[in-house]
Protein backbone atom coordinates (compact mmCIF):
# COMPACT_ATOMS: atom_id res chain seq x y z
CA UNK A 1 0.00 0.00 0.00
CA UNK A 2 2.71 2.51 0.85
CA UNK A 3 4.70 1.93 -2.27
CA UNK A 4 1.22 2.38 -4.03
CA UNK A 5 0.75 5.75 -2.60
CA UNK A 6 4.35 6.67 -3.23
CA UNK A 7 3.87 6.31 -6.74
CA UNK A 8 0.48 7.78 -7.00
CA UNK A 9 2.15 10.99 -5.39
CA UNK A 10 4.83 11.02 -8.06
CA UNK A 11 2.92 10.98 -10.66
CA UNK A 12 0.41 13.56 -9.24
CA UNK A 13 3.52 15.82 -9.28
CA UNK A 14 4.36 15.05 -12.28
CA UNK A 15 0.84 15.83 -13.93
CA UNK A 16 1.22 18.63 -11.57
CA UNK A 17 4.18 20.26 -11.98
CA UNK A 18 5.37 19.70 -8.87
CA UNK A 19 8.97 18.48 -8.01
CA UNK A 20 9.55 15.42 -6.31
CA UNK A 21 11.64 15.35 -3.06
CA UNK A 22 15.06 13.83 -3.36
CA UNK A 23 16.62 12.94 -0.08
CA UNK A 24 16.09 15.89 2.38
CA UNK A 25 20.20 17.26 2.71
CA UNK A 26 21.84 17.10 6.42
CA UNK A 27 22.29 20.66 7.70
CA UNK A 28 25.27 21.83 9.67
CA UNK A 29 25.69 25.07 11.31
CA UNK A 30 29.13 25.82 11.69
CA UNK A 31 30.91 28.43 13.82
CA UNK A 32 34.66 29.33 13.33
CA UNK A 33 35.42 31.86 16.75
CA UNK A 34 39.06 32.62 17.63
CA UNK A 35 39.11 33.52 21.27
CA UNK A 36 42.03 35.60 22.14
CA UNK A 37 42.90 33.31 25.05
CA UNK A 38 46.87 33.87 24.30
CA UNK A 39 49.44 31.75 26.67
CA UNK A 40 50.40 32.65 30.00
CA UNK A 41 53.58 33.81 28.73
CA UNK A 42 52.27 36.24 26.19
CA UNK A 43 49.22 37.48 28.28
CA UNK A 44 49.38 36.94 32.29
CA UNK A 45 46.95 38.46 33.17
CA UNK A 46 44.38 35.84 34.32
CA UNK A 47 41.67 37.70 35.72
CA UNK A 48 41.22 39.07 32.32
CA UNK A 49 40.78 35.95 30.76
CA UNK A 50 38.65 34.15 32.76
CA UNK A 51 35.99 37.26 32.37
CA UNK A 52 36.71 36.79 28.20
CA UNK A 53 36.21 33.15 28.20
CA UNK A 54 32.75 33.41 29.97
CA UNK A 55 31.61 35.69 27.68
CA UNK A 56 32.80 33.47 24.84
CA UNK A 57 30.92 30.79 25.95
CA UNK A 58 28.40 32.74 26.60
CA UNK A 59 28.21 33.90 22.81
CA UNK A 60 28.58 29.92 21.47
CA UNK A 61 25.97 29.14 23.68
CA UNK A 62 23.93 31.61 22.64
CA UNK A 63 24.65 30.87 18.78
CA UNK A 64 23.87 26.90 19.06
CA UNK A 65 25.81 25.57 16.53
CA UNK A 66 26.29 21.91 15.50
CA UNK A 67 30.28 22.54 15.44
CA UNK A 68 32.39 25.21 16.72
CA UNK A 69 36.18 25.32 15.29
CA UNK A 70 37.93 27.18 18.47
CA UNK A 71 41.47 29.39 17.57
CA UNK A 72 43.73 30.52 20.17
CA UNK A 73 42.19 28.72 22.74
CA UNK A 74 45.30 28.31 24.10
CA UNK A 75 45.38 29.43 27.72
CA UNK A 76 44.07 27.70 31.36
CA UNK A 77 40.65 29.68 30.97
CA UNK A 78 40.12 28.16 27.32
CA UNK A 79 40.68 24.92 28.88
CA UNK A 80 37.62 25.61 31.67
CA UNK A 81 35.79 26.63 29.02
CA UNK A 82 35.61 24.16 27.18
CA UNK A 83 34.91 21.55 29.93
CA UNK A 84 31.92 23.38 30.86
CA UNK A 85 30.72 23.24 26.88
CA UNK A 86 30.55 19.28 27.39
CA UNK A 87 27.30 19.61 28.43
CA UNK A 88 26.53 20.21 25.22
CA UNK A 89 29.25 19.79 22.72
CA UNK A 90 30.77 16.63 24.40
CA UNK A 91 33.04 15.30 21.72
CA UNK A 92 35.82 17.55 21.34
CA UNK A 93 39.27 17.09 19.75
CA UNK A 94 42.55 17.66 21.59
CA UNK A 95 44.20 20.66 21.27
CA UNK A 96 46.43 21.20 18.09
CA UNK A 97 50.39 20.20 18.74
CA UNK A 98 49.60 20.36 22.47
CA UNK A 99 51.23 16.84 22.53
CA UNK A 100 52.99 15.36 19.43
CA UNK A 101 51.48 11.19 19.82
CA UNK A 102 48.76 9.64 19.22
CA UNK A 103 48.29 8.56 22.63
CA UNK A 104 46.36 12.31 23.37
CA UNK A 105 43.74 11.27 21.70
CA UNK A 106 44.75 11.19 17.82
CA UNK A 107 44.11 8.78 15.18
CA UNK A 108 46.96 10.40 13.57
CA UNK A 109 49.92 12.61 13.77
CA UNK A 110 51.09 14.46 10.29
CA UNK A 111 53.67 17.46 10.09
CA UNK A 112 56.33 18.84 11.99
CA UNK A 113 55.24 18.38 15.70
CA UNK A 114 58.03 20.36 18.19
CA UNK A 115 57.96 18.94 21.42
CA UNK A 116 60.58 22.17 22.35
CA UNK A 117 59.34 23.45 25.82
CA UNK A 118 60.10 27.37 24.16
CA UNK A 119 57.17 25.63 21.18
CA UNK A 120 53.37 26.62 22.41
CA UNK A 121 50.30 24.48 21.35
CA UNK A 122 48.55 25.04 18.22
CA UNK A 123 45.43 26.82 20.19
CA UNK A 124 42.91 24.89 17.26
CA UNK A 125 40.09 22.28 18.32
CA UNK A 126 36.72 21.23 17.49
CA UNK A 127 33.49 20.70 19.78
CA UNK A 128 30.92 18.51 18.11
CA UNK A 129 27.71 17.97 19.30
CA UNK A 130 27.74 14.77 16.97
CA UNK A 131 29.77 11.85 17.15
CA UNK A 132 33.98 12.14 16.03
CA UNK A 133 34.71 8.93 14.85
CA UNK A 134 38.11 10.05 13.59
CA UNK A 135 40.64 12.85 14.23
CA UNK A 136 43.71 13.38 12.63
CA UNK A 137 46.39 16.48 13.71
CA UNK A 138 48.01 18.13 10.79
CA UNK A 139 50.96 20.74 12.20
CA UNK A 140 51.76 22.70 9.53
CA UNK A 141 55.65 22.32 7.39
CA UNK A 142 55.13 25.41 5.96
CA UNK A 143 56.27 28.34 8.79
CA UNK A 144 57.40 31.40 8.74
CA UNK A 145 60.52 31.88 10.59
CA UNK A 146 61.00 35.21 12.74
CA UNK A 147 57.92 35.51 13.58
CA UNK A 148 55.82 34.66 16.37
CA UNK A 149 53.91 32.00 15.01
CA UNK A 150 57.24 30.10 14.53
CA UNK A 151 56.75 29.14 18.22
CA UNK A 152 53.73 27.61 18.05
CA UNK A 153 52.68 24.20 16.79
CA UNK A 154 50.31 25.52 14.42
CA UNK A 155 47.75 23.31 12.26
CA UNK A 156 44.53 22.01 11.48
CA UNK A 157 42.13 19.17 13.60
CA UNK A 158 40.50 17.09 10.79
CA UNK A 159 37.15 15.34 12.53
CA UNK A 160 35.17 13.08 11.33
CA UNK A 161 32.01 13.68 12.46
CA UNK A 162 28.13 11.91 11.93
CA UNK A 163 25.39 13.37 11.69
CA UNK A 164 22.27 11.67 11.20
CA UNK A 165 24.22 8.74 9.98
CA UNK A 166 26.07 11.07 7.89
CA UNK A 167 29.67 11.55 7.27
CA UNK A 168 30.80 15.21 7.15
CA UNK A 169 34.81 16.17 7.69
CA UNK A 170 35.40 19.29 9.66
CA UNK A 171 39.02 21.12 9.07
CA UNK A 172 39.48 23.57 11.87
CA UNK A 173 42.51 25.44 11.41
CA UNK A 174 44.42 28.81 12.23
CA UNK A 175 47.00 29.64 9.61
CA UNK A 176 50.22 32.37 9.41
CA UNK A 177 49.53 36.02 10.82
CA UNK A 178 50.87 38.92 9.44
CA UNK A 179 53.03 40.81 11.78
CA UNK A 180 53.35 44.55 9.46
CA UNK A 181 53.56 45.59 6.15
CA UNK A 182 57.23 44.12 5.44
CA UNK A 183 55.80 40.18 5.78
CA UNK A 184 52.91 40.10 3.82
CA UNK A 185 54.24 38.99 0.58
CA UNK A 186 56.22 35.58 2.37
CA UNK A 187 53.25 35.25 4.71
CA UNK A 188 50.82 35.12 2.28
CA UNK A 189 53.16 32.70 0.81
CA UNK A 190 53.33 30.62 3.94
CA UNK A 191 49.48 31.05 3.92
CA UNK A 192 49.30 29.34 0.32
CA UNK A 193 51.45 26.77 1.23
CA UNK A 194 49.43 25.84 4.54
CA UNK A 195 46.42 25.43 2.39
CA UNK A 196 48.03 23.09 -0.11
CA UNK A 197 49.11 21.02 3.59
CA UNK A 198 45.26 21.05 4.67
CA UNK A 199 44.15 19.78 0.58
CA UNK A 200 47.01 16.84 1.18
CA UNK A 201 45.60 16.04 4.82
CA UNK A 202 42.15 15.29 3.36
CA UNK A 203 43.46 13.38 0.30
CA UNK A 204 45.14 11.46 2.57
CA UNK A 205 42.16 10.52 5.23
CA UNK A 206 38.98 11.55 4.15
CA UNK A 207 37.09 9.32 1.06
CA UNK A 208 36.44 11.34 -2.29
CA UNK A 209 32.74 10.32 -1.27
CA UNK A 210 32.36 12.42 1.87
CA UNK A 211 31.93 15.73 1.79
CA UNK A 212 35.05 18.03 3.73
CA UNK A 213 34.41 21.97 5.66
CA UNK A 214 37.07 23.80 6.56
CA UNK A 215 36.24 26.41 9.05
CA UNK A 216 38.92 28.94 11.32
CA UNK A 217 41.07 32.21 11.25
CA UNK A 218 42.79 31.62 7.74
CA UNK A 219 44.11 35.37 8.24
CA UNK A 220 43.44 35.94 4.71
CA UNK A 221 42.44 39.78 4.27
CA UNK A 222 39.68 39.20 2.56
CA UNK A 223 39.00 42.74 1.28
CA UNK A 224 42.98 43.79 1.17
CA UNK A 225 43.39 41.13 -1.17
CA UNK A 226 40.98 42.18 -3.66
CA UNK A 227 43.65 44.33 -5.18
CA UNK A 228 47.05 41.85 -4.43
CA UNK A 229 46.35 39.89 -7.45
CA UNK A 230 48.82 37.20 -8.92
CA UNK A 231 49.87 37.18 -12.39
CA UNK A 232 46.43 34.86 -13.41
CA UNK A 233 44.27 37.93 -11.96
CA UNK A 234 43.42 35.94 -8.79
CA UNK A 235 42.54 37.91 -5.68
CA UNK A 236 44.25 36.18 -2.53
CA UNK A 237 41.14 34.77 -1.46
CA UNK A 238 40.65 33.32 -5.10
CA UNK A 239 44.49 32.05 -4.58
CA UNK A 240 43.46 30.01 -2.31
CA UNK A 241 40.46 28.47 -3.38
CA UNK A 242 42.52 27.18 -6.00
CA UNK A 243 45.52 26.05 -3.87
CA UNK A 244 42.77 23.91 -1.67
CA UNK A 245 40.22 22.98 -4.39
CA UNK A 246 37.25 24.15 -2.94
CA UNK A 247 35.43 27.96 -1.79
CA UNK A 248 36.34 29.96 0.67
CA UNK A 249 33.63 32.35 2.14
CA UNK A 250 33.19 34.96 4.63
CA UNK A 251 30.80 37.94 5.52
CA UNK A 252 29.80 40.28 2.62
CA UNK A 253 30.73 44.05 3.05
CA UNK A 254 30.40 46.10 6.33
CA UNK A 255 30.70 42.57 8.36
CA UNK A 256 34.43 42.77 9.35
CA UNK A 257 35.72 39.76 11.70
CA UNK A 258 38.65 42.21 12.97
CA UNK A 259 37.15 45.27 13.37
CA UNK A 260 39.61 48.18 14.82
CA UNK A 261 36.73 50.48 14.83
CA UNK A 262 34.42 48.71 16.51
CA UNK A 263 36.35 46.31 18.64
CA UNK A 264 38.67 47.99 21.19
CA UNK A 265 40.76 44.44 21.62
CA UNK A 266 41.27 44.37 17.83
CA UNK A 267 42.41 48.45 18.23
CA UNK A 268 45.04 46.88 20.67
CA UNK A 269 47.17 45.62 18.22
CA UNK A 270 46.41 47.65 15.05
CA UNK A 271 45.02 51.24 13.89
CA UNK A 272 41.39 51.70 14.69
CA UNK A 273 41.32 52.30 10.97
CA UNK A 274 42.16 49.06 10.02
CA UNK A 275 38.65 46.95 8.81
CA UNK A 276 38.93 43.49 7.37
CA UNK A 277 37.43 39.80 7.69
CA UNK A 278 40.11 36.63 8.38
CA UNK A 279 37.42 34.09 9.01
CA UNK A 280 36.25 31.73 7.11
CA UNK A 281 34.10 28.51 6.46
CA UNK A 282 34.25 26.77 3.45
CA UNK A 283 34.52 23.51 1.70
CA UNK A 284 36.59 21.51 -0.60
CA UNK A 285 36.22 19.30 -3.49
CA UNK A 286 39.49 17.83 -3.88
CA UNK A 287 39.67 13.99 -5.22
CA UNK A 288 36.34 14.63 -6.81
CA UNK A 289 34.40 15.12 -3.78
CA UNK A 290 30.90 16.52 -3.58
CA UNK A 291 31.10 20.04 -2.52
CA UNK A 292 29.18 20.76 0.61
CA UNK A 293 26.66 23.67 0.43
CA UNK A 294 27.90 26.86 2.64
CA UNK A 295 24.85 29.46 3.15
CA UNK A 296 25.88 32.85 3.59
CA UNK A 297 28.66 33.76 6.41
CA UNK A 298 27.27 35.52 9.27
CA UNK A 299 28.81 37.73 11.71
CA UNK A 300 27.90 37.73 15.60
CA UNK A 301 28.12 40.77 17.11
CA UNK A 302 28.57 41.36 20.63
CA UNK A 303 25.52 42.43 22.87
CA UNK A 304 27.83 44.46 25.21
CA UNK A 305 29.17 43.82 28.57
CA UNK A 306 32.82 42.22 28.34
CA UNK A 307 33.95 41.37 24.99
CA UNK A 308 35.52 37.92 24.82
CA UNK A 309 37.79 38.39 21.23
CA UNK A 310 39.67 40.70 18.84
CA UNK A 311 37.83 38.80 16.43
CA UNK A 312 33.65 38.09 15.67
CA UNK A 313 33.19 34.59 15.35
CA UNK A 314 31.15 33.85 12.49
CA UNK A 315 28.63 31.19 11.40
CA UNK A 316 26.81 29.20 8.52
CA UNK A 317 24.62 26.67 7.46
CA UNK A 318 26.39 23.76 5.75
CA UNK A 319 24.06 21.50 3.49
CA UNK A 320 25.14 18.03 2.57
Amino acid sequence: MRKLAVLVFATVALLSGMSVPANAATSVKVMAFNIWQLPWIASPNTSDKEARARAAESVIRANDADVVVLDEAFSAQAEGMRNRLKDVWPHQTPLVGQYCKTSAGWTSVNGNCSGSPFVVNGGVTVLSKAPVTEQHQLVFRNSYSGTADYLSNKGAALARLVVNGRPLWIAGTHMQADEGPETLPKAHDIRMAQLGEIRDLVTKYAPAAEPVVVAGDLNIEYWAGQARKDGLGRTQVQQGEAVLDGVLRTTGEGDYTFDAATNPNAAKSVPTTYRDSLDYVGALRTGGRPLAAVGPVRLVHYDGGTIPSDHYPVVAKIQY
